[in-house]
């Protein structure tokens, strides 16, 4: 017949094995849930998210299990006691994780619907003032051709009702978000004003003002 405490020590490190499981989880993918650009990729995850502060945060909280566990509690065996012990802390490490995801993943997700609203906004401007910007980040770009050439290439995107501008190299997640949003908001209009295939038809033109550029 199974003793008491024996089912006790089973019990607690049932529980035990499921919170650590759960931090776990909740550790490597909330890095993801966090950086939504990022593609779901257990691999990459455990590589990014840096598991050694967790493995020394659980190392620590196991020896003060230990020593507790050292303490008279309610006539426990030492191994039951750390194991109950260990188990409180990591449910207490669990909940402080949990709560600092859920407390990013709204802040984060606050911003981006902010972002979006100041894109959409600047998007419904642009649309009434027949200017629509085109933002990327490619950090410096080397000048391939002379000012005029440039002043040409502009020109053909003015006709389309577009300019491109780069804001820097700085890849902002958050300010990503607002221009798909921004997009999304413009790609009818200028499907409307242009007529199909406009985009096609403009990168003809200005590869036309490319080649004759490069063969001067």
């Amino acid at each position: 017949m199974i003793s008491r405490k024996l089912l006790i020590s089973k019990k607690l490190l049932s529980i035990n094995i499921v919170v650590l499981i759960l931090i776990f989880g909740i550790y490597i993918y909330g890095f993801g849930l966090l950086n939504p650009s990022i593609k779901i990729d257990f691999w990459y995850y455990l590589q990014e998210c840096q598991l050694h502060y967790l493995l020394v945060s659980l190392a620590f909280l196991a020896l003060v299990s230990w020593m507790i566990s050292t303490l008279k509690i309610k006539n426990l065996n030492p191994k039951n006691k750390f194991l109950l012990v260990y188990t409180i802390l990591c449910s207490l490490l669990l909940c402080f994780f949990a709560y600092i995801l859920i407390n990013n993943y709204i802040v984060e997700k606050k911003a981006i619907t902010k972002s979006e609203n100041e894109y959409l906004k600047q998007a419904k401007e642009d649309i009434k003032n027949d200017n629509v910007t085109f933002r990327f980040s490619v950090g410096l770009e080397m000048p391939i051709y002379d000012q005029k050439t440039y002043i040409k290439i502009d020109n053909v995107r003015k006709n389309y009702g577009i300019k491109y501008q780069n804001p820097g190299c700085t890849v902002d997640e958050i300010d990503i978000e607002g221009q798909k949003k921004y997009t999304e908001t413009i790609k009818p209009y200028l499907e409307k004003r242009n007529g199909k295939g406009w985009k096609n038809r403009m990168k003809n033109e200005i590869e036309k003002l490319e080649k004759v550029e490069l063969h001067n």
